[in-house]
C-alpha cells in the first residue's frame, strides 16, 4: 500500500508518494508564494499529486492515506490551518475536507514540528523510542513530543511549543507577544537579526561578514557556523551565548518531558559537535543528572528528507485508523 505525503512550508510545498516504511518513491516541489494562498494552492497540490501518481504508474486505488504537515496554528478537530503568521492567504484553509473530497482517502494533518517528531518516531535513528522530543533548531524553534509511544497533541493543538518557553521576561519581544522566548535566543532568524545589529552598530570585523560577501543583509546562521570553523573570535562569542540559552531551553525540555531521546534539527545537523559537545557540558546547570543521563541527544539522521517523511508519517497514522476524518 502506498501513501501520499504533503508538507506545506513558507517557501515550498513538498508532495511525495512512498510507503509505511519511509521509502520515498517520488517527490515534487511547488513554490508556495507564487500560488498566492490556499484557494490556488490546494487545487495545484491536487493536480501535482495526480500527475505524480500517473507518471509513476501508481493507481489511486493503491493509495491508502494522505498525510499533511503544515505550519501552525492549526485545529486538528476542525481539520484546518488557522492563521499562519508567515502564510497570508491560508487563513482557515480546510485541508482535511479538501483532500478527503479530492481523493476519497483517509487524511491526517498536524503542525510541522509534531509531524517531524512523528517522522523521527516512525523512521528515524530512534525509531520506536517511546519517549522522544524533536526540536527543529531551524529558522524558529519548533518542537514535538512523543510520550509513552503517543504524539502529545494538547487541548488546543499547542503541546510542546518549546520555542515559546520564556527564558527571560526582560528579554527581546517575540512576535507571539511574550518577551524572552526560547526562539528569540536560539531560532536561526533571531540569531541572524542579533548578529546583523551588532555587526552594523559596532562595525565589527568578522569572518561572519566575510562569508556573507560583505553584505550584512546576507548574514545568517550558516555564516556563523562557517566562521566558527575558521576560529573567528566574534563568531565564538555569539556561539557561546547561543549555547548557554540552548542549554537553558533544553534543560526545561528534559525536566518537563524526561525523554529517552532528544533529536535536534537543522542547525545541529550542520554544526554537529560544535553544538553538541558544549551543549552537553552545560546541561548539568539546567537539568538533573537523572534526566540528562536517561536521554541521548543527537542531530537528526533524517536530514533533508524531513519534509517528505513528515507527511508520510501522518499518512501512516491515518492508515492505522488514527485520522481526523
Amino acid at each position: 500500500m502506498h501513501l501520499v505525503g504533503i508538507d506545506i512550508g513558507g517557501t515550498k510545498i513538498c508532495v511525495c508518494v512512498g510507503d509505511d516504511q519511509g521509502n520515498i518513491i517520488e517527490s515534487r516541489r511547488l513554490p508556495t508564494q507564487e500560488l498566492k494562498g490556499s484557494e490556488n494552492a490546494l487545487p495545484a497540490i491536487e493536480q501535482e499529486i495526480k500527475k505524480m501518481l500517473e507518471e509513476e504508474k501508481i493507481d489511486l486505488s493503491q493509495i491508502g492515506a494522505i498525510g499533511i504537515s503544515s505550519p501552525g496554528p492549526i485545529s486538528t478537530k476542525e481539520g484546518k490551518m488557522l492563521k499562519p503568521p508567515n502564510l497570508p492567504g491560508w487563513e482557515n484553509a480546510p485541508l482535511i475536507d479538501f483532500f478527503k473530497n479530492a481523493f476519497q482517502k483517509k487524511v491526517m494533518m498536524n503542525n510541522d514540528a509534531n509531524a517531524a517528531a512523528l517522522a523521527e518516531f516512525q523512521f528515524g535513528q530512534f525509531k520506536g523510542t517511546s519517549n522522544l522530543v524533536y526540536l527543529t533548531c531551524s529558522t524558529g524553534m519548533g518542537g514535538g513530543a512523543v510520550a509513552n509511544g503517543q504524539l502529545v497533541q494538547g487541548a488546543s493543538d499547542t503541546a510542546a511549543e518549546v520555542g515559546h518557553f520564556v527564558l527571560d521576561i526582560n528579554g527581546p519581544k517575540c512576535p507571539c507577544g511574550q518577551h524572552g522566548c526560547f526562539e528569540m535566543y536560539c531560532g536561526g532568524a533571531a540569531l541572524a537579526a542579533k548578529m546583523k545589529e551588532e555587526i552594523a552598530q559596532n562595525s565589527i570585523k568578522t569572518e561572519v561578514l566575510t562569508i556573507a560577501k560583505g553584505q550584512i543583509e546576507q548574514v545568517d546562521a550558516a555564516c556563523l557556523i562557517q566562521a566558527l570553523e575558521k576560529k573567528d573570535p566574534y563568531a565564538q562569542k555569539v556561539w557561546d551565548e547561543y549555547i548557554v540559552r540552548l542549554a537553558q531551553g533544553i534543560g526545561v525540555v528534559l525536566m518537563n518531558f524526561n525523554p529517552e531521546a532528544l533529536i535536534l534539527g537543522t542547525m545541529a545537523i550542520h554544526s554537529k559537535n560544535l553544538m553538541l559537545d558544549p551543549l552537553k557540558k552545560l546541561l548539568p546547570h539546567f537539568a538533573w543528572r537523572e534526566n540528562i543521563n536517561a536521554c541521548r541527544i543527537e542531530a537528526s539522521a533524517i536530514g533533508d528528507k524531513i519534509s517528505e517523511l513528515s507527511g508520510l508519517a501522518l499518512a501512516k497514522q491515518a492508515l492505522l485508523g488514527q485520522s481526523h476524518s
